[in-house]
């Protein structure tokens, strides 16, 4: 389920997807590969990402702009321009006929470079209401990384008192029957 989801290192581009997913080159992490890249597959809607990083009051979680193929070109030029710790705002994209909690990632000047994953969406749409949510721009990848690999945000949110990220009912553990009963799988990433 896993495995084939994390580039060998072997593979001849190993190396520059290490790069555009901005991890360590000397550590062959495939957890951290999975958790950054999303290990993401065509032929499923599987994904993989990691529970927030805890430092000093606030959660810490990188993240890559979803969406980027359905923007126009202004967009992929604007994100081209970005640098390094540039903020990145969230706006509500209630017309969006697809997913209604919908959260676009916009720039200083209005453009639209991407939109929130969806996973973040329930803890996000929750956290909106409170002060402290910064998303800004970790690395800008370019025109030779894929397309979801282009945009690797950075979102820092407050440690609410009796809110926990990734536990509303989108995220309850997976029970399957196969000759016995898994009762309860949960995989994190650090």
């Amino acid at each position: 389920m896993f495995s084939n989801r994390v580039m060998p290192a072997s593979r001849p581009e190993y190396k520059q997807t290490i790069e555009f997913l901005s991890l360590p080159e000397d550590r062959n992490d495939p957890l951290a590969f999975l958790a950054r890249s999303g290990g993401a597959k065509v032929t499923d809607n599987f994904e993989v990402f990691c529970y927030p990083k805890t430092e000093n009051g606030t959660f810490h979680l990188h993240f890559f702009a979803h969406g980027l193929r359905y923007l126009p070109q202004c967009s992929i030029e604007r994100i081209s321009e970005m640098k390094r710790e540039d903020r990145i705002f969230l706006a509500h994209d209630f017309q969006n006929p697809f997913e209604s909690d919908a959260l676009l990632l916009r720039t200083r000047d209005n453009l639209i470079v991407g939109y929130c994953p969806s996973y973040l969406l329930d803890d996000m749409n929750e956290m909106r209401r409170y002060k402290g949510i910064e998303v800004c721009v970790e690395r800008v990848n370019d025109e030779s990384a894929p397309l979801q690999f282009r945009l690797l945000c950075r979102l820092i949110f407050p440690q609410m008192q009796n809110h926990r990220p990734f536990s509303s009912g989108n995220y309850a553990p997976v029970a399957a029957e196969i000759g016995s009963t898994i009762a309860d799988l949960h995989v994190t990433f650090a």
